[in-house]
């Protein structure tokens, strides 16, 4: 921990005496400690708690992120970690060639979703950062991450790579190739059903009204990018969002609390009544939602990393998250069948 300014102690590859002098120079406020925590630094300052991180992306990405969220926050959405401009008025820094940001830190727990009152909360923050992106025009200095029209192309992809994932376990037929192989044909089929429905639906003509109306995504919105304190929620870490379908952010938010209870419909609906009680669906956006919800997203990553990374660490973990992927099939089925009925 760093306490004072004649520190010495290293982290990430920088003195923390690197850091302290180019933050002095380069920010108006006084530090009163740096420490490490995680992957980023807690800076304490004479205006509050700051966060800095390492980004491993272009400015020019991070000016649109930045954009994105001084546009939520002058629509009213300010329970942000909003970006803390230096004195050249750019929200990035660099320090011994490596960029960083800094932003204002925002304290509280991470949402639980195993508590229905958290899941409300989050899913009627989700409606209020959708309904309060619509509009972001990217500053001119910005590159744009844009999704919009991609769904098909991603799910396509994801099929080759199950198709190339089945040649892998027949040759290596090892104990879980075998385990693999005798699953994945049901995968396959359904995921290529979804491409199907996709490609029969409305998809594209959602896709055309969402271009028009400016909307994006936080693309990451995942219990630890969403603090609660008290009665306030707050949304952190906006480094992936991009312009996409709203569906996409309440299909992800559905996913992580649906394998949280066994894929109960009832829960399913707590969270659509939540975000819509703010935000509306159309029946075309709800109909792409199941669509996304039905594609074997989870069966994809997990095959997918065990033949991409190292032998000794996949299959360490390998076994554990494919039994969960094998267990939810039924209750997978069940909730897609009374999901698409609604």
């Amino acid at each position: 921990m760093y306490m004072g300014k004649n520190s010495y102690m290293m982290y990430g590859g920088l003195k923390m005496q690197d850091i302290d002098k180019e933050l002095s120079r380069m920010y108006d406020f006084n530090i009163d400690k740096i420490y490490p925590l995680k992957n980023y630094y807690i800076i304490e300052t004479s205006e509050g708690k700051k966060v800095l991180k390492n980004i491993n992306c272009s400015p020019e990405r991070i000016m649109f992120v930045h954009g994105a969220k001084e546009h939520l926050y002058n629509n009213g959405f300010k329970n942000i970690d909003r970006y803390v401009c230096n004195k050249a008025k750019s929200p990035v820094l660099s320090i011994n060639g490596e960029l960083y940001t800094v932003s204002d830190a925002v304290e509280g727990r991470e949402c639980d979703f195993n508590s229905r009152e958290d899941v409300i909360r989050a899913s009627k923050m989700l409606a209020m950062l959708h309904k309060a992106s619509k509009g972001y025009i990217p500053p001119q200095n910005s590159i744009a991450r844009d999704d919009l029209g991609k769904l098909p192309e991603y799910f396509n992809k994801r099929l080759e790579e199950i198709k190339r994932t089945k040649k892998m376990a027949q040759r290596e037929r090892g104990k879980f190739d075998y385990l693999i192989l005798e699953y994945i044909d049901y995968f396959y089929e359904l995921g290529e059903n979804a491409l199907e429905r996709i490609h029969n639906s409305m998809y594209f003509d959602v896709v055309k009204k969402s271009r028009e109306d400016r909307l994006f995504c936080h693309h990451d919105y995942t219990h630890c990018n969403i603090i609660c304190k008290d009665t306030e929620t707050s949304v952190i870490n906006f480094e992936y969002c991009s312009f996409e379908l709203k569906v996409y952010d309440v299909a992800n938010l559905l996913r992580r609390k649906m394998r949280k209870c066994n894929w109960d419909i009832d829960e399913a609906m707590v969270i659509i009544d939540a975000y819509t009680s703010i935000e509306p669906i159309s029946k075309d956006e709800f109909e792409i939602l199941k669509i996304m919800l039905q594609f074997p997203q989870k069966f994809w990553r997990v095959v997918n990393r065990h033949y991409n990374s190292r032998r000794i660490r996949r299959e360490k973990s390998f076994a554990a998250r494919f039994n969960e992927v094998i267990e939810e099939i039924e209750y997978h089925k069940k909730f897609l069948n009374e999901f698409n009925k609604i």
